[in-house]
């Protein structure tokens, strides 16, 4: 909401060590970074000590389908040996960061109808649909109270993290109840039982809820029976998860879900699939090995709940591994009022780019 602004969310203000704007961590700020390692080292050299190939685009939040087209269309132009891309986070301040992991998503809505229009409910309730009711009835046949999903085979193919990934997410500074008070600010943390929160956030697929419309929402009270309602879900992704074939499963499951009187379909909005990479991959050690040397700390890998659509197009498209470094921090506000971006890290990116650039 822009009145939970303190400033013009897109006009860039400095308060303290941070700039605040929408956009700013995610992902303006970090993309200037690589611009700048550019044009630091071709003012200082006059050459770069790699080919370095610019892809920028504005659409990753809609989907990005442009880009996808583009991938598929020209992959010799766009060939090349690692991608570098700077849009995630680091897990903790002044803690260098590599992502190894993203989810893919399923975005959907769900569209429900029943009555030809809307009917008085003191006429007809009792006997009439209501497809508000029967969105509450299918999303709760889709997922338990426990976050576990209950569509047939979803989990199938879900790959667990290896034992060495175990180890090092072990390894990460965790406050669980400072996580809880500090980033998410409920009463408590929900999800499936027997999974530790990075599990639950990184390596186990979920199913979300973002709006539902349908109905009387305004001020006051009509007693209205909605003909149709709309439901926006999402579904996370993890590795060796299919965006299809889940696309399947859920369409298949709605319509076993669906009550009588109404009928319900999935519509897909957008997908993408899940990434994974080796840490152990040439371009990610050369990686942390730069950003170590600029931190003064050694790297520590990750994987994020979130999902960058094209990290997934270039594995599958153009058969190369994504270098996921982040300079961002967990309470940057993306997407969110007051959005910020802490500019020592944009510092310490640069250096660690440049670095990295020199390296290869």
């Amino acid at each position: 909401p822009l009145d939970e602004w303190l400033s013009p969310p897109f006009e860039p203000t400095v308060r303290g060590d941070d700039v605040f704007a929408r956009g700013a961590s995610d992902d303006k700020g970090q993309t200037w970074i690589l611009v700048k390692a550019v044009e630091y080292l071709m003012k200082r050299d006059g050459r770069l000590p790699v080919n370095v190939k610019f892809l920028i685009e504005g659409e990753e939040e809609s989907g990005g389908e442009s880009i996808e087209g583009l991938l598929r269309e020209r992959p010799p132009e766009l060939a090349s040996d690692a991608a570098v891309v700077c849009d995630s986070e680091m897990f903790a301040p002044g803690l260098p960061t590599i992502c190894t992991g993203l989810r893919g998503i399923v975005y959907g809505e769900l569209h429900v109808q029943g009555a030809r229009q809307d009917l008085h409910s003191g006429v007809y309730g009792g006997a009439a649909p209501n497809p508000l009711m029967a969105i509450a009835e299918i999303v709760t046949a889709l997922k338990n109270r426990d976050g576990h999903i209950l569509i047939p085979g979803f989990y199938d193919s879900v790959a667990k993290p290896s034992p060495e990934e175990y180890e090092a997410w072990a390894s990460l500074p965790f406050d669980e109840q400072a996580y809880l008070e500090k980033e998410v600010g409920s009463t408590c943390l929900t999800g499936e039982p027997g999974f530790t929160v990075f599990e639950r956030t990184w390596a186990r697929p979920t199913m979300e809820i973002h709006g539902i419309r349908g109905g009387f929402v305004g001020e006051g009270a009509k007693t209205v029976i909605p003909a149709r309602a709309v439901a926006k879900i999402s579904f996370r992704l993890v590795a060796d998860q299919d965006p299809s074939r889940v696309l399947r499963q859920v369409q298949q499951a709605v319509e076993a879900a669906t009550p009588a009187g109404v009928t319900a379909e999935f519509h897909l909005l957008h997908a993408a699939g899940p990434s994974l990479v080796d840490p152990a991959n040439p371009f990610i050690r050369k990686a942390a090995l730069a950003m170590e040397e600029v931190f003064g700390r050694k790297t520590v890998y990750m994987r994020s709940g979130g999902s960058i659509p094209i990290v997934g197009l270039f594995q599958d498209e153009l058969r190369i591994p994504s270098v996921l470094m982040g300079f961002g921090l967990p309470d940057d506000n993306l997407h969110s009022p007051n959005e910020k971006f802490h500019l020592p890290n944009f510092a310490l990116g640069l250096d660690s780019v440049i670095r990295y650039l020199e390296r290869l």
